[in-house]
């Protein structure tokens, strides 16, 4: 009687074991991912697609290129018909009817130029602006609320041209980790690798287009040893903005920003060295 008893105790033990194998299995399988281009550059969207999603990788990708499209219209200034250079041509700009997208960004811009004091800052050439080293965060930021929000998708990660947010766990079930891009000119240099729970990352740098990043004040290029600085924050539209004005502000000054401001921050110099703020210390 108690060989039976425990005969069927194991059975019920490799029953559950074979049920957890199997349910793994479907949880790894259940991650879907698609890529395309934006912004002139690439983007990618890894997820878990639950049991209760009832959308193919397919149409969620024509969802997102919508998406990503209409921001592209709107902050675009390679587009002659783009809504912020229908701005910067038009005369009496107070009379200019702003979409909501484009005011909630150059209001966060405004409050981020005072906060940087003009480290960073959309304006231009007068009264024209330039929305790009804000925008391709700001994206990010729209795409993770429409898979969070909209499709309550717990688990995913968002990467456009660098800019990535992430959410609870990757296919491994393990929190989504990321790396630093380091161009193939500073090949010595290992980037870190950072771990992104519920939060996100941008980095800036002028190693994909030399001197397109400039000190809005002086207008000249910084000249400084930083390869490169990346923001860790929960908002990745202020990680993009901050990553940008803390490179414009160099090491030793961006360090002290994101210190007193208690900044997740990243400085990687040519030579290989690495800085991190206090708050992004392991």
């Amino acid at each position: 009687m108690k060989r039976h008893f425990f005969v069927i105790i194991l059975l019920m033990l490799v029953s559950v074991a074979v049920f957890v194998a199997i349910k793994a299995g479907e949880e790894k399988t259940s991650y879907q991912s698609f890529q395309g281009s934006i912004f002139g550059t690439r983007y990618q969207v890894q997820y878990h697609a639950h049991e209760q999603l009832g959308m193919k990788a397919a149409a969620m990708q024509a969802q997102v290129e919508k998406r990503l499209q209409r921001i592209d219209q709107i902050a675009s200034t390679w587009k002659a018909d783009s809504e912020i250079s229908r701005y910067n041509r038009a005369v009496a700009k107070d009379d200019f009817q702003l979409s909501d997208e484009l005011r909630e960004i150059i209001t966060l811009s405004e409050q981020l130029k005072a906060s940087t004091g003009g480290a960073f800052d959309i304006h231009h050439q007068g009264e024209e602006i330039d929305v790009s080293a804000i925008a391709k965060g700001y994206a990010v930021d729209r795409i993770a609320d429409y898979l969070h929000d909209d499709l309550d998708i717990q688990d995913f990660l968002v990467e456009i041209g660098g800019e990535v947010k992430a959410r609870g766990h990757n296919a491994k079930a393990d929190p989504w980790k990321v790396g630093i891009y380091i161009p193939p000119s500073h090949s010595h240099i290992v980037g870190p690798r950072v771990t992104l729970s519920n939060t996100s990352m941008a980095t800036s740098g002028q190693y994909f287009k030399e001197g397109h990043i400039k000190n809005a004040t002086t207008g000249s290029v910084p000249d400084h040893d930083l390869l490169s600085c990346s923001v860790i924050h929960p908002s990745n539209t202020s990680a993009d903005a901050l990553a940008t004005a803390l490179y414009v502000m160099g090491c030793e000054a961006g360090l002290a920003w994101a210190e007193e401001n208690k900044t997740k921050a990243i400085f990687i110099r040519n030579d290989g060295s690495i800085i991190k703020s206090t708050q992004a210390q392991p």
